[in-house]
């Protein structure tokens, strides 16, 4: 099922996947019953951006309670890990607000 970022308040989004793709490539993908969807702006381009602020200024007016910046390396063995049998995914929870604000403002 394909979901579009205009049609993204017909839904109940349960939780926001920013992936970090190669250098500084971010896509959106959005949890919804569950399943994790690709956010399309339309039927030939996905919400994909290199800024990762301009990225998150376009998905604020969504309603969710997190937001995750997930990061998955396919280059363990080049910096001396060991090759894993499953899953190397990091993930990071984000604060709701874009922009980068220093705690003692709160």
């Amino acid at each position: 099922m394909k979901i579009y970022l205009s049609d993204i308040a017909s839904h109940t989004v349960d939780r926001i996947i920013i992936n970090s793709l190669e250098q500084a490539l971010y896509q959106v993908m959005v949890v919804v019953d569950g399943e994790e969807h690709v956010v399309w702006v339309n039927d030939q381009k996905t919400l994909i951006h290199r800024n990762l602020t301009k990225l998150r200024e376009q998905i604020e007016h969504i309603k969710v309670d997190e937001i995750v910046l997930r990061h998955e390396s396919p280059y363990d063995e080049m910096i001396g890990q060991p090759v894993r049998a499953g899953s190397n995914r990091l993930e990071v929870k984000l604060g709701k607000n874009p922009y980068a604000q220093a705690s003692w403002l709160q």
